[in-house]
């Protein structure tokens, strides 16, 4: 999977959401890639995820359901919850 695409039939900025994940965990550019762990390497926490994830829905419009909050431990993960929600946002 490309952490640089977009889904077939949702707009989504994956260069917005690696910037709130970059932002958010505190890292520098180039620091983030696709299947580093948010705790175990970028040393965030629960209170980093949840800040992401609003973010997302403030600033992209793409609710992501809280519940999901325990499966997304990389960037790759939650950019497929980001797709997946778009694409159900938009149909």
């Amino acid at each position: 999977m490309s952490d640089t695409g977009t889904a077939a039939g949702a707009d989504v900025d994956m260069e917005k959401l690696r910037g709130i994940v970059i932002q958010e965990l505190e890292l520098e550019d180039g620091e983030l890639t696709a299947t580093g762990h948010f705790v175990e390497d970028y040393e965030g926490d629960s209170l980093s995820l949840i800040t992401v994830v609003a973010r997302i829905e403030k600033e992209m419009g793409v609710v992501i359901p809280k519940s999901e909050l325990p499966e997304l431990l990389n960037f790759e993960q939650l950019a497929a919850a980001v797709h997946a929600y778009a694409e159900v946002a938009h149909a």
